[in-house]
């Protein structure tokens, strides 16, 4: 995959990163395109052209050339003309799904390094790359994974599940909610922007693995629910990510009728997952925590951001809110 990148040079705005994978988005950045390539961008996951100045041109038929070997520089946009261009990803959006660790919450990966160590501390070895592949899932699925591989006997499994979650949760309950915690929201403009999407009339969810009372005490703490109109934990439907019952489940509380008008949102492998077998409209990976763009692409991610906060706000969609025609039914 060669996902299209857009940056923003900073000049007194934060760096911004936003890169399209599916056709539906790309013809979003064509037009910006055209200086450069001559022709509207056509993308796709399996072929998608990384457009450069000098990168590639045309031969006498007009088509364009191979790509060359080295490693290509995103197409520089201003701000303006950015939030022009891809302004409209938001616009046929209801709701948007947000992960937490990684995702609205900055943890520094404390709870993947929290049940490392709860796992090796039980005798299982556990590596950093052994935990990669397990960003995002239920901790009792990780630790029986790694239960089973290091020949745990299949009639003490159980009995170590229960003692690994349990020394998980006095251990992620001391990290994150001790006096001295650092724990905070990803961004510090994140809570202006969800307030913004929500003026705009799209509802905001978390999902997550945390269990239900970590997830309701990090809420609480951080204040997530003056922004946000609803979250679930993993623990309150039967299957986790990648499943999709949590953004089901999350639609049902929120009479949002068309998964096709759901984003979900999340930095790891898993959250894209769980937004592709949910089938959301839109499917957004971010860089703030676990897992990086060639992974969130390859796993389905429709674009790829720096944080969520980056995504733009939905303008014609804002517009059109002040004017929706009330409900007379």
């Amino acid at each position: 995959l060669k996902p299209f990148s857009c940056s923003i040079k900073p000049g007194g705005l934060a760096p911004f990163a936003l890169m399209a994978a599916a056709p539906q988005f790309s013809h979003m950045f064509a037009s910006a395109l055209r200086p450069v390539a001559r022709q509207p961008l056509l993308a796709a996951r399996s072929s998608l052209p990384c457009v450069a100045a000098g990168a590639w041109g045309h031969g006498a038929a007009g088509a364009p050339r191979a790509l060359t070997s080295r490693p290509l520089s995103p197409l520089m946009l201003s701000p303006r003309a950015m939030q022009r261009y891809s302004g409209r990803l938001l616009e046929n959006i209801d709701l948007i799904v947000c992960d937490m660790a990684g995702t609205t919450v900055q943890e520094g990966g404390l709870v993947y390094k929290v049940l490392q160590q709860s796992m090796t501390n039980r005798g299982l070895e556990v590596s950093d790359h052994d935990m990669e592949p397990w960003h995002g899932a239920k901790k009792e699925a990780v630790i029986e994974h790694f239960a089973r591989r290091s020949g745990t006997p299949d009639e003490e499994i159980d009995e170590l599940i229960t003692r690994i979650s349990e020394d998980f949760i006095s251990a992620i309950d001391e990290a994150y909610f001790d006096e001295a915690s650092t724990i905070g929201p990803i961004e510090s403009g994140l809570f202006g922007y969800f307030t913004a999407l929500r003026q705009s009339g799209i509802k905001i969810a978390l999902d997550t693995g945390y269990p239900a009372n970590i997830q309701r005490g990090l809420v609480q703490r951080l204040k997530l629910d003056e922004v946000v109109d609803a979250y679930i934990s993993s623990y309150e439907v039967p299957e986790g990510r990648p499943f999709p019952y949590m953004v089901h489940r999350l639609m049902e509380r929120l009479g949002v009728e068309s998964v096709k008008r759901v984003a979900k949102v999340g930095d790891s492998v898993r959250d894209i997952e769980e937004g592709v077998n949910a089938g959301c409209g839109l499917v957004v990976g971010v860089l703030s925590g676990a897992d990086k763009a060639e992974a969130l692409f390859a796993a389905g991610a429709d674009v790829v951001a720096e944080y969520v906060t980056d995504l733009p706000l939905p303008r014609n969609r804002a517009r059109a809110a002040g004017m929706r025609l009330p409900d007379l039914s």
